[in-house]
C-alpha cells in the first residue's frame, strides 16, 4: 500500500529544510539538490512541491508574512495602554527561525526592491498593520488611556517602524536574547513614557 503524505506538512518541512540550506550555503549559491538532500528527499519529489527555487522562497516569504501580519494585528482592539503595549511586547519578541529568515529574505529579495510589484505586496502589508494600530490609538484616546495630543496616523507608522527595525537589527546582527530582552523593554518603556497621560 502506497505511504500517505501531508501534502501541508511536507511543504512545510520542505520550506523549513530549504531555510537550512540557504543558513549554510547562502541563498544565491543553494541548489535545489541542496535543498532536497537538506529534506532527506529525492530531488524529483522537492519538484513536485515546488518547481524551481524561486517559487520555494516566494512560497516562504508569503507564509512568512502571513505570520508576520497574524503576530502583529490581534482579534481584537485594545482598550487599555497596558493591554496594547504587553501585545506589542509579545510581537517584538521573534522566535530563531524568524530571526534566522531576515537576513535570507533581504539576499533573495534585494533585486526585488526595485520591483513596484514586490513593494506594494511589501507595503500593502505594513499599511495593514499601521492602520489597526492607528485604530486602536484612536480607541485608547477615546478610553482617556493615551494623550489626546497624538496623531494616531502618524504614531502608528513610528511604531510598526519601530518593531521592524529592532526585529530587523536581532535578524541582521544576531543579537543575543538577553541584549535583545533588553531593547524590547526599553523600547516598551519609551512608548509608555510617550503615549502615557
Amino acid at each position: 500500500m502506497p505511504k500517505v503524505v501531508d501534502k501541508k506538512q511536507m511543504q512545510k518541512h520542505i520550506m523549513s529544510s530549504a531555510l537550512n540550506a540557504f543558513l549554510k550555503y547562502g541563498f544565491h549559491k543553494t541548489t535545489m539538490n541542496q535543498i532536497a538532500n537538506e529534506a532527506n528527499i529525492a530531488k524529483g519529489t522537492l519538484y513536485l512541491y515546488f518547481k524551481s527555487k524561486d517559487v520555494l522562497i516566494s512560497d516562504i516569504t508569503s507564509l512568512h508574512f502571513e505570520r508576520l501580519e497574524k503576530k502583529l494585528i490581534p482579534k481584537e482592539y485594545f482598550q487599555t495602554l497596558e493591554e496594547f503595549l504587553a501585545y506589542i511586547k509579545n510581537a517584538l519578541l521573534i522566535n530563531k527561525e524568524d530571526s534566522k529568515f531576515i537576513p535570507i529574505f533581504f539576499e533573495a529579495f534585494a533585486s526585488q526592491f526595485s520591483s513596484e510589484v514586490f513593494m506594494k505586496v511589501y507595503e500593502d502589508m505594513f499599511e495593514k498593520i499601521t492602520s489597526f494600530y492607528k485604530e486602536n490609538f484612536e480607541i485608547l484616546i477615546e478610553n482617556t488611556e493615551i494623550k489626546n495630543t497624538i496623531n494616531p496616523s502618524t504614531l502608528s507608522r513610528v511604531l510598526i517602524s519601530m518593531i521592524d527595525g529592532i526585529v530587523l537589527h536581532k535578524g541582521f546582527f544576531k543579537i543575543n536574547e538577553n541584549r535583545y530582552s533588553l531593547m524590547v523593554e526599553d523600547a516598551i518603556d519609551l512608548f509608555t513614557t510617550a503615549l502615557r497621560k
